[in-house]
């Protein structure tokens, strides 16, 4: 067992800052698809303040991505377990025939995912990279005769593609007790590999998993923030600490709920009201099964929609995790999956039914550039804004002729905070207005967060108008897209 302290580092010349854009897509989020730092936007002159707490460039990049691929893949591969079996797992079992990592970044693609994260040290230990630090790794496989390193082929694959990067490295630790009392020195230095020697990576995480308590996890999050500022660090709850920037919602089925906020409170003694934005991870092979297992079968394309509604849909990253097999590919049925949700992903918001048209609100914020019609622009980077001092405010859109839909789209400016705190949506049919239509669930278009975004789902609806009523809200309300698919 190879140790020895920390590794020196410093500031890497190919460090990733977060861009500052323009996006003239607002309802379009496969526009921007493979964009390291998708939708930030520039300040506007005269705007609204924001009202806090807000996020950094960096959380609004993440949440604007929308959806991150998991790719869970090392000796449970092989072993065929989910948590590893030490009578067989030695590095001698990991031999992908046919591992190619652009397919997988290419399907991902495909599939409109613009970022994915690679597992590459689970519960067991075995390192997906030659780590300097154990023999527990690829590098004493006979996967490329010992000269093969997983999170390069990944990395570099994921860079070549203009996706995001994220890497998934386990606290605990089978092969190296992470109860050791030089453990964190060792965990301290593979993750000094892995955010020094693989360029630009957006979001580490460390699961909560039987993770040990007694690591300075606060020290931990400033190691990673010194190698990539910009880096997002996810802690399973059992660890989180001040500095964590992205939460576990806190189910692995995908399904999140309309009270979704991107605002918490960082346990185990953090600061308390702070952006924290949530994932919600989901397994294309069914619950609590995150390795390929040949008997396994991938779950319906109908049920990853509705994960998909649930999650994106309300306020939440969708993690969904995508296996390779023992060959080092996707399997066909994963593959498949992809497929049918990337046409459907693709077509979502291919065409938006009120984008342009006629728009008018009941009060507008005092400098120009916040008028109603910015909330139907097409530009997630403008934004109708009410006037000052109110807390209520209403969107009515009344295109020339009647439109039929089935998913409305809301989203607020992430710059300002999240503002809105009670909404509804009515609807105008036969000259009279529905203020309480339904989705298809039968529950009322209604909700309290807005956030990101929040995508309702209602049976084809044929309307006259349509209005988006703010009924309370922290500060002025400001909608960046209103819009009807």
């Amino acid at each position: 067992m190879l140790l020895t302290s920390v590794v020196a580092f410093s500031a890497c010349a190919w460090r990733d800052s977060v861009l500052t854009v323009r996006a003239t897509d607002g309802g379009n989020p496969t526009a921007d698809a493979g964009s390291p730092a998708p939708r930030t936007c520039a300040a506007l002159p005269g705007s609204p303040s924001a009202v806090g707490p807000t996020p950094t460039p960096a959380q609004i990049a993440f949440q604007r991505t929308e959806l991150t691929a998991y790719l869970h893949f090392g000796l449970n591969t092989f072993d065929g377990t989910e948590y590893g079996n030490s009578a067989v797992d030695t590095p001698s079992l990991f031999n992908p025939t046919n591992l190619d990592a652009t397919e997988w970044v290419s399907a991902l693609k495909d599939a409109g995912f613009r970022q994915a994260k690679l597992v590459v040290k689970h519960s067991t230990g075995f390192c997906l990279w030659p780590s300097a630090y154990t023999d527990y790794s690829v590098k004493n496989s006979p996967w490329r005769n010992g000269q093969g390193d997983v999170v390069r082929d990944f990395t570099d694959a994921m860079h070549a593609a203009g996706m995001r990067v994220a890497l998934y490295l386990s606290p605990h630790d089978d092969h190296f007790p992470s109860s050791s009392a030089d453990y964190e020195t060792y965990f301290r230095n593979q993750l000094t590999e892995l955010l020094t020697n693989y360029g630009p990576v957006h979001q580490v995480e460390f699961n909560g998993y039987q993770a040990p308590t007694s690591l300075d996890w606060t020290g931990i999050i400033r190691l990673a923030h010194q190698l990539q500022p910009e880096v997002l660090v996810y802690l399973g709850p059992e660890i989180a600490a001040a500095g964590a920037d992205i939460r576990y919602l806190g189910d692995q089925s995908g399904r999140a709920s309309r009270s979704s906020s991107s605002i918490g409170d960082v346990p185990n003694g953090g600061p308390s009201n702070v952006w924290y934005p949530a994932e919600s991870p989901a397994s294309d092979r069914g619950l609590n099964t995150w390795f390929w297992h040949p008997n396994n079968s991938v779950i319906s394309f109908t049920n990853l929609q509705s994960i998909y509604f649930s999650t994106v849909g309300m306020n939440t990253t969708l993690i969904l995790n995508v296996p390779p097999a023992t060959t080092g590919d996707f399997d066909t049925p994963d593959l498949a999956l992809l497929g049918q949700f990337g046409t459907w992903y693709g077509a979502l918001y291919a065409t938006d039914l009120i984008q342009n048209q006629p728009v008018s609100a009941n009060s507008t914020w005092v400098s120009p550039g916040f008028e109603a019609a910015k909330a139907v622009d097409g530009d997630l980077c403008t934004y109708w804004a009410a006037a000052p001092g109110q807390t209520t405010g209403r969107l009515e859109v009344d295109p020339p002729s009647p439109i039929t839909f089935s998913v409305l789209s809301l989203r607020e400016p992430l710059e300002l905070g999240e503002r809105t705190s009670s909404y509804h949506v009515e609807i105008k049919q036969n000259g009279a207005w529905n203020k309480t239509p339904t989705d298809i669930t039968g529950a009322a278009v209604a909700g309290t967060v807005i956030g990101q975004r929040q995508l309702w789902q209602l049976p084809p609806t044929t309307v006259e108008a349509l209005a988006l009523v703010i009924d309370s809200a922290r500060a002025p309300p400001a909608i960046a897209e209103l819009g009807a698919y």
